[in-house]
């Protein structure tokens, strides 16, 4: 079967990883729109990708037996356009935004993603949620029926990320908490920092977009530790290796789908501390494969990051579990049922 899945308009961020694994994993030909060509000429340009996206919806997406949409409006309704009696459309959703998570209201992009995914997104002939959370969120609010097919790891992937190599090239010895995020308010940053100045005896380190002292300064007017390393947004493959170095990973997000920051680095036998709530729960379920601590507690988190720096089989034990229920080699078989269901 040939599918379509997209949009990648850049290769950072955990719903390219999603469609890069099904790409990889997948027993049919899957393309992923834009192609890599097409990505390296749009580039940034936003001029480019607008022209791109207007030629798109004159000759839609031709010639497939499904085309597989994921949050981006346009890309959904691209999907919506080109489906036919011989070519189905599958969606997936991977979150919403809700407004008690962004104190200062949703942006009008925020909205219209809301809006699409809402009112066209459930036309798609089928439907995937990413966890249960939000297959239940999406069926008690709006009457929306998804099949629930987590986000998947790339188990081979993270065998081939190397502590060493990161080591040498931030010239970073010792150890070390991984965050792994954005400056966004959804992520949480101002909550590990917070972290940082209470462990003083221990190193920190943050990796993403925008997180860099000022705008973490500006955005949360917190004070930069010395013991937190910061670091701009990187390849994936030097975020794994990142993970593979780090004595612990810490996730502060107030809301997450199924982070696949917290899948890989599960899958890196490393301890993690996530908060209690939505997918990481969902991911962690309890003790024995990760800490979970109280939402918003920095008593909490403290007590439970400590605690994961002496842990000593936790990490195997959620190495275990995400290979159990969620390796792309094995989910990706639920999705290919899906394609296959189309024809």
């Amino acid at each position: 079967m040939k599918v379509a899945i997209g949009p990648v308009f850049e290769e950072f961020g955990g719903v390219s990883r999603h469609i890069f694994g099904i790409k990889k994993f997948s027993s049919h030909e899957v393309r992923v729109v834009p192609s890599k060509f097409a990505r390296t000429v749009l580039g940034k340009s936003g001029l480019r990708i607008s022209l791109y996206r207007r030629l798109m919806n004159k000759i839609r997406l031709n010639g497939y037996d499904a085309v597989h949409s994921h949050v981006d409006p346009w890309f959904t309704n691209l999907c919506l356009s080109s489906r036919t009696n011989t070519c189905k459309w599958i969606h997936t959703y991977h979150t919403l935004y809700f407004e008690e998570d962004y104190p200062e209201g949703l942006k009008t992009w925020q909205k219209e993603i809301n809006r699409t995914l809402i009112e066209v997104a459930s036309k798609a002939d089928m439907r995937i949620s990413v966890s249960k959370w939000l297959h239940d969120y999406l069926s008690d609010t709006y009457s929306i029926q998804t099949e629930i097919i987590p986000n998947g790891v790339d188990l081979e992937g993270c065998d081939k990320a190397n502590p060493d190599r990161f080591r040498k090239r931030c010239r970073l010895f010792g150890d070390f908490i991984l965050f792994v995020g954005n400056i966004q308010p959804i992520k949480n940053p101002e909550l590990f920092v917070k972290l940082a100045l209470q462990m003083p005896e221990v190193k920190f380190m943050m990796i993403g977009r925008n997180l860099d002292a000022i705008h973490l300064m500006n955005e949360y007017a917190v004070s930069i530790p010395k013991n937190l390393v910061l670091m701009n947004e990187m390849r994936h493959e030097d975020v794994l290796d990142a993970m593979s170095a780090c004595t612990a990973f810490v996730i502060t997000s107030k809301r997450e789908a199924t982070p696949i920051t917290l899948l890989e680095a599960m899958g890196m036998s490393k301890p993690v501390v996530v908060p209690a709530h939505s997918g990481c729960k969902e991911v962690v379920h309890s003790n024995d494969y990760g800490f979970l601590y109280e939402p918003d507690s920095l008593e909490d988190l403290v007590d439970q990051t400590r605690q994961a720096l002496i842990s000593k089989h936790v990490g195997e034990r959620a190495r275990e579990r995400v290979s159990q229920n969620h390796d792309w080699k094995i989910l990706v078989k639920r999705i290919d049922s899906l394609y296959e269901s189309c024809s």
